[in-house]
């Protein structure tokens, strides 16, 4: 008998933005999906790392004190302050029209960034600005 697998549209939107099935269905389970209006300021330069955000839809503006710049669907954004727990936010990051994210508090997002199917998503190498 065939098990019957109820669709999940968050996972399905993560395969759209190139996760493989397996990683979606990990990243869907263990976030949290949220809409969120424009306007609204998802974390603040110097503040520490409770959350990252994983954008499904819609895009955010990054200011750091170098550069503002635009991201959008499949981004991460608030992932080096909380995966570092000695470092604050380097950047403001503002909804600039409707969005949803996919929100991870800071422990869930550790240990996700820790699995090797996801490390190369949510651990991307790089610098902070």
């Amino acid at each position: 008998m065939k098990k019957f697998r109820r669709p999940d549209p968050t996972a399905e939107r993560l395969q759209q933005l190139g996760l493989d099935r397996r990683a979606a269905d990990r990243l869907s389970r263990h976030g949290t999906v949220l809409n969120i209006d424009p306007g609204t300021v998802l974390c603040r330069t110097g503040e520490r790392g409770t959350q990252a955000f994983l954008l499904l839809d819609g895009e955010v503006e990054v200011v750091t004190a170098a550069d503002t710049i635009t991201v959008g669907s499949g981004a991460v954004v608030g992932e080096l302050a909380t995966l570092d727990p000695h470092r604050t936010r380097n950047a403001t990051v503002t909804v600039t029209g409707r969005v949803r994210i996919l929100v991870f508090d800071v422990a869930t997002y550790r240990f996700l960034a820790q699995q090797a199917e996801l490390a190369s998503h949510l651990a991307p190498e790089r610098v902070a600005a």
